[in-house]
C-alpha cells in the first residue's frame, strides 16, 4: 500500500477510534460526579476538568485546570494552562505539562511532570520525573527520583536513586533514599545528616557542551551588530517616530520610563488569561511574539539619546545611536553587577519614548516621515 494510502487510512482508523472507543467533552467545565462512572477512555477539551468519581479508562485532558479526587484506572495525560491537582488515584502513570502540578494521591505507574512548580507528595509506584522550576518531593517513590529543575527538596522516602540537575537541592531530615544521590549541583548542596542514604552523594561537574559553548559565543560577538542593522532598519521603517522618540527619552526620561515599564510588565500579564481557552491562544502567541520583539528593539531610542549627548552632537542621528549602543553593550558587559540595571533603564526608557513618539504623531501624513532626518542636538 502506498504511505499515503497508509497514513489516511491510520488517520481514518485513529478518529474512528477517537469517537467510537472514547468519549469526548468539550466545555467550560467538564466533571465526572461523585456518581458517575465514565466506563470508557475520556478526552476533555477546554476550560476545568474534575474528576470526582470513576473514569474507567485513560483520561486525555487540555484545558485551564485539572483536579482528580476520585479514580481514573489508567493513564493520565494532560496540557493545563493552570493547576493540576491529584488527591485521588491514578492506576497508571500521570504525564503532565502545566503552570503548577500538586500531587497528593496515589499513582501506581510513573509521574512525569514539566511545570513551573512541583509539590509531589502521596505515592508513585515508580518513578517520578520532574523538569522545571521549583519542586518539592515528598512522595513515596517505588523506584528513582529524576529532576531537572531550579530547586529541589526532596523529602519522602524514594527507593531508588535521586539523579538531579539543579541551582539549589536539599536533602532534607527525615528523608530517605536507597540508593545514590547523584547531583549536579550550580550553586548550594546541603544534605540533611538525619537524612538516610542507602548509596554515596556523587557530585558531578557541570560541563557545559562544546557546541553550547560555542553558540553562547557567536550569539555575543553577533549581537552588537544585529543591534546596529535593527536600529537602521527601525530608522528607516519608522523614520518619523525614530527621529522624535530619542528626543522624547531627553525631554521627558522619567516619564518614558514609566510608559516603558508599563509596557514591560503588562503584556505577559494580559496574554495569561488568553491561555486558557483554545480561541485566545493565537491572541496571546502574537501578544507576546510583538513583546519579544519590542524587548529586542525598545532600547535603540534610549541609546541614540545617550549616544547623541555623549558626542555633543556631532555625526546626526546615525553616529549617536552607533556609540551610544557601543558603549552601553560595553557597559553591559564590563559592569557585570549592575549589567542588568542598564539594561532595563535602556528598554524602558527607550521603549517609552518610542511609544510617545509614536502617539504624538499619530495624526501626522504618512510622506512626512520621508523628510531629511535633521542632525540632532545633545
Amino acid at each position: 500500500m502506498p504511505s499515503r494510502s497508509r497514513g489516511r487510512l491510520l488517520l481514518g482508523l485513529a478518529v474512528v477510534s477517537l469517537v467510537v472507543v472514547g468519549g469526548v467533552r468539550t466545555s467550560s467545565t467538564n466533571i465526572v460526579t461523585a456518581d458517575e462512572v465514565v466506563a470508557e477512555d475520556l478526552y476533555t477539551v477546554g476550560g476545568r476538568t474534575i474528576v470526582e468519581g470513576v473514569v474507567d479508562g485513560d483520561l486525555v485532558v487540555a484545558g485551564s485546570s485539572l483536579t482528580i479526587t476520585g479514580t481514573v484506572t489508567g493513564d493520565v495525560v494532560g496540557v493545563v494552562a493552570g493547576t493540576v491537582r491529584v488527591t485521588g488515584t491514578v492506576g497508571g502513570s500521570l504525564r503532565v505539562a502545566a503552570l503548577r502540578v500538586e500531587s497528593a494521591g496515589a499513582i501506581a505507574d510513573d509521574a512525569a511532570m514539566l511545570t513551573v512548580e512541583a509539590r509531589v507528595d502521596g505515592s508513585a509506584g515508580r518513578d517520578v520525573m520532574v523538569v522545571g522550576g521549583d519542586a518539592r518531593v515528598g512522595a513515596t517513590v517505588g523506584r528513582d527520583l529524576l529532576a531537572q529543575v531550579w530547586r529541589l527538596r526532596v523529602e519522602g522516602d524514594v527507593s531508588g536513586k535521586v539523579i538531579a540537575r539543579a541551582d539549589d537541592l536539599e536533602v532534607a531530615a527525615g528523608a530517605r533514599v536507597g540508593d545514590d544521590v547523584t547531583v549536579q549541583v550550580t550553586d548550594r548542596l546541603e544534605v540533611s545528616p538525619e537524612a538516610e542514604i542507602g548509596g554515596r552523594v556523587i557530585e558531578r561537574e557541570i560541563l557545559a557542551p562544546v557546541w553550547a559553548k560555542a553558540t553562547t559565543r557567536l550569539v555575543a560577538w553577533l549581537s552588537l551588530p544585529a543591534l546596529l542593522v535593527a536600529g537602521i532598519l527601525l530608522s528607516w521603517v519608522f523614520r518619523g517616530t525614530a527621529r522624535r522618540a530619542p528626543e522624547i527619552a531627553g525631554e521627558r526620561p522619567w516619564k518614558s520610563a514609566l510608559v516603558g515599564l508599563a509596557l514591560v510588565v503588562l503584556p505577559p500579564l494580559a496574554s495569561l488569561p488568553l491561555f486558557l481557552s483554545l480561541v485566545g491562544i493565537p491572541l496571546a502567541l502574537v501578544i507576546l511574539v510583538a513583546w519579544l520583539l519590542a524587548l529586542v528593539l525598545g532600547p535603540i531610542p534610549a541609546l541614540t539619546r545617550w549616544g547623541t549627548a555623549l558626542l555633543g552632537g556631532r555625526g546626526g542621528w546615525m553616529a549617536g545611536f552607533v556609540a551610544g549602543a557601543v558603549v552601553w553593550r560595553g557597559a553591559v558587559w564590563l559592569l557585570a553587577p549592575i549589567s542588568a540595571a542598564l539594561y532595563l533603564a535602556a528598554i524602558v526608557v527607550g521603549l517609552g519614548s518610542f511609544t510617545l513618539a509614536a502617539w504624538e504623531r499619530r495624526r501626522v501624513p504618512p510622506e512626512d516621515d520621508w523628510r531629511p532626518l535633521a542632525p540632532a542636538g545633545p
